[in-house]
């Protein structure tokens, strides 16, 4: 799990970005929060941040001074910031000091996750090839990776039924004559992400592959990986590729 500090002066600002961000999806997990440059500094220190994603303005220490001080202090962490002032001088400066990324509050739904995949996953010093970069942009162990015989009845019954647009974890427990919650458990347990965050990750690198032909269209790649809805599909393609479904299958994932 990739550890994420978030700083923003704002408690409520804090606490949307917390709750309203599919972190497990994404395969992060917030281990600390500040409300100044300062406090996340020390904090810093015991958490050990991955990413620290900062609003700009702040009272004591404000963005700017953070991830200098961070940067310093740890090269390879990564740093987004978060801004509602469309300012280019803010920008110019995090890009000088090797600010990841900068987005302008308020963001849209899904640019922080998509952000987050891009940097994580597809920095330009990260050398590998498409096939283990899609890997890493959406993980997933198949049934032969796992020594539970009930997860891989489970991981098989997902790639059975994953287009299936009425799929449910008590459907798939009914097949294998057991609780949910007992499957539930198992699942969680054994692959450290639970069954519907597995089935999203599934059809999507299903979707991967069905959009490298060119041929095919955006709603068809939907709904035969079990999408009704092609806006809410884009919406957590685009979380988790970091990129629109249209948008990788004319570039591809670089």
């Amino acid at each position: 799990m990739t550890k994420v500090m978030i700083v923003d002066d704002e408690k409520y600002v804090r606490m949307g970005i917390k709750s309203e961000t599919d972190w497990s999806l994404i395969g992060c997990e917030v281990v600390a929060e500040a409300s100044n440059g300062e406090e996340a500094l020390a904090l810093s220190e015991e958490a050990r941040p991955d990413l620290v994603i900062s609003d700009i303005r702040m009272p004591k220490m404000d963005g700017i001074e953070l991830a200098t001080k961070l940067l310093e202090k740890y090269p390879n962490i990564k740093v987004i910031f978060l801004t509602a002032y469309n300012e280019f001088e803010y920008a110019r400066q995090a890009v000088r000091l090797g600010v990841s990324d900068y987005l302008l509050k308020p963001f849209k739904d899904g640019e922080l996750e998509a952000s987050i995949q891009r940097l994580l996953h597809l920095h330009p010093n990260t050398p590998a090839s498409v096939k283990e970069l899609e890997e890493k942009l959406v993980p997933l162990k198949n049934a032969a990776e796992v020594s539970n015989r009930y997860v891989q009845t489970a991981i098989s019954y997902i790639e059975e039924h994953y287009s299936d647009l009425d799929f449910s974890i008590g459907k798939l427990a009914e097949s294998m004559g057991v609780s949910e919650g007992h499957i539930s458990r198992l699942f969680k347990s054994e692959l450290d992400v639970g069954i519907n965050n597995y089935l999203t990750r599934f059809r999507i690198r299903k979707a991967m592959d069905f959009l490298k032909d060119v041929q095919v269209k955006v709603y068809e790649v939907a709904e035969k990986t079990g999408y009704q809805d092609i806006a809410y599909f884009s919406n957590t393609f685009k979380k988790l590729v970091g990129k629109s479904p249209s948008d990788y299958q004319q570039k591809g994932i670089e």
